[in-house]
C-alpha cells in the first residue's frame, strides 16, 4: 500500500483576506477546522501543515498539527508541498495538496482522492461537483472542468465550458437562452474544486516546470499539468466546495457550519 503525506499549505499574507488562515471559525480556525476534517482521512500516513510565517505555525502547533517551516519565495502552495515532500526522510509515493481555505472538505472525499491511485494510477487526481447555478457558470472565479469518456480532465477553464449552442443559428457568448431550453438544463456542467492528489514523480516533475502558456492565460497551474501531457483524473465530490477568499465568505462558511451542527 502507498505511504500517503498530506501537506495543508498556509500563508499569512493575502491581497483580500490577510492572516486567513488563522480567522476564526466555529471553535477555532480555518486552518483548525481544514486540518481537522482532513485528520479524519483514515489513508493519510501523515499530515503536515507547511508555512514561511511563525505565527501561523504557532497556532498551528497549539492545536496539535505538525509543521514545517519552508521558503517564502513558493508561487503556490503545490511548490510548497514540493519543497516538503523533497525534505522528508520517509518516501511517500502520494501527496494531497489541501488548500486552508476549503472548510467544508470531507475526510471521505480525500480517502476517495487516494483511491484513485489504488490499480493503474493516474499522474493527478482532483474533484469536481455539479454546477447547478448558471451564474456561476458565467462566472471567472469558478472553474470549470470537461472530462473525457473515462473520467480525465481535458480542460480546466474560467470560462462557461462546454458551450451550447442548441438550436441557435446565430452563436452568442452569453448563451443563457440557448441553457433554458437545453434538455437537462445544467446536467454535465461541472465545478471544479482545487485539493488534488499528486504522485510523487507528477508533483516532483511539474514543479520543476516553467508555468506553461495555458496556465499563463487562465491563472490555473493544472492547466501546466495537461499541457505537459500529464492524465488528471477527476472524481464527483460528496461535499459542496465554497473557497473562503473574504471576510464576507468566512461569514457565509461560519452560518452553514452552524447550520449543519
Amino acid at each position: 500500500m502507498s505511504h500517503v503525506l498530506a501537506v495543508i499549505p498556509a500563508r499569512f499574507s493575502s491581497t483580500r483576506f490577510p492572516g486567513k488562515p488563522l480567522a476564526a471559525l466555529g471553535n477555532g480556525t480555518m486552518l483548525e477546522e481544514v486540518w481537522r476534517r482532513t485528520s479524519e482521512a483514515a489513508r493519510i500516513d501523515t499530515l503536515v501543515v507547511a508555512t514561511d510565517d511563525e505565527r501561523i505555525a504557532h497556532a498551528a502547533r497549539r492545536f496539535g498539527a505538525e509543521t514545517v517551516m519552508t521558503s517564502a519565495d513558493h508561487a503556490s502552495g503545490t511548490d510548497r508541498a514540493a519543497e516538503v515532500l523533497r525534505n522528508r526522510s520517509e518516501r511517500f509515493e502520494i501527496v494531497l495538496v489541501i488548500q486552508c481555505d476549503e472548510p467544508l472538505l470531507t475526510g471521505s472525499c480525500l480517502d476517495r482522492l487516494i483511491g484513485c491511485f489504488d490499480g493503474t494510477p493516474p499522474d493527478l487526481a482532483t474533484l469536481s461537483e455539479p454546477l447547478v447555478d448558471v451564474e456561476e457558470l458565467f462566472d471567472p472565479n469558478v472553474v470549470k472542468v470537461v472530462l473525457d469518456g473515462r473520467g480525465r480532465a481535458l480542460y480546466f477553464s474560467r470560462s462557461p465550458l462546454p458551450y451550447h449552442r442548441g438550436k441557435a443559428t446565430r452563436l452568442d457568448p452569453d448563451f443563457r437562452s440557448a441553457l433554458a431550453v437545453r434538455s437537462g438544463g445544467l446536467t454535465g456542467y461541472l465545478k471544479h474544486q482545487g485539493l488534488y492528489a499528486y504522485s510523487r514523480k507528477a508533483l516532483l516533475e511539474l514543479t520543476r516546470m516553467e508555468p506553461s502558456s495555458l496556465e499563463r492565460d487562465e491563472g490555473l497551474e493544472q492547466l501546466r499539468a495537461l499541457q505537459a501531457g500529464y492524465t488528471i483524473r477527476v472524481i464527483e465530490s460528496d461535499f459542496r466546495s465554497f473557497a473562503v477568499d473574504t471576510p464576507e465568505d468566512l461569514e457565509r462558511v461560519a452560518t452553514m457550519l452552524t447550520e449543519a451542527n
